[in-house]
């Protein structure tokens, strides 16, 4: 009698690390090594596109945060998130509590949807390693589903000129990274760390190492 092989659950593997740290670059590397990813950004781009939330932002940060588009010859108003941004990323009290309520609004149903790709994805089996790419990995709540936590870890100085080639102010920079939890902890959090401070080939072959001691 022939006996039916298991089917081995993937590992899902959370990434974090500072802005401009590389997360993308090595999430796009594991990609390519047969892993298969879920972002969080993606998802919060289909999430501020449902109608009721875009009612909901509107009802709290006013219709200025709306810009016009045309699909298939059709105006619509879709959320405009560089200006929304504008709104809830700085020092100020206002903006700490205007993003607490972006936050407390828009980050349930990102969890929602991205727990239910999840589930599907670790179900099916049909790949090794399951990224999440999250840039609040641990405040969203993502922590407990991970089997590994990937901390991308780069000098601030590869940081910073990263950021203002993407067209970004330090101001910009420190505002948005003072809205995340720590560098610390971020890094006590992890149970990997991946240094990212040379060549594209380095950082190549320090993910093929940690894939390694995966053991899959």
């Amino acid at each position: 009698m022939t006996q039916e092989l298991a089917v081995k659950k993937p590992v899902v593997i959370g990434i974090v690390g500072g802005i401009a740290s590389g997360k993308s670059e090595v999430t796009r590397m594991l990609g390519a090594m047969n892993a298969v990813i879920i972002s969080a950004d993606e998802i919060g781009h289909r999430v501020l596109q449902l109608p009721d939330v875009q009612e909901s932002l509107v009802s709290i940060f006013g219709d200025g945060i709306l810009q016009e588009s045309i699909a298939d010859s059709k105006k619509s108003r879709q959320i405009d998130r560089k200006k929304l941004g504008a709104m809830v990323f700085g020092d100020t009290q206002d903006k700490h509590v205007m993003r607490k309520k972006l936050e407390a609004l828009v980050h349930p149903r990102i969890r929602e949807l991205g727990r239910a790709e999840l589930g599907r994805l670790v179900k099916e089996a049909k790949y090794p390693m399951v990224i999440l790419d999250a840039p609040l990995l641990i405040e969203g709540g993502w922590l407990p589903y991970c089997d590994r936590v990937l901390f991308v870890d780069s000098p601030e100085a590869m940081r910073k000129q990263r950021v203002m080639e993407r067209g970004w102010t330090e101001k910009e920079w420190r505002d948005r990274e003072a809205a995340q939890l720590g560098l610390v902890a971020k890094r006590t959090s992890a149970s990997d760390v991946l240094v990212n401070d040379g060549t594209v080939d380095q950082l190549k072959q320090r993910v093929a190492e940690f894939v390694a001691s995966l053991s899959l």
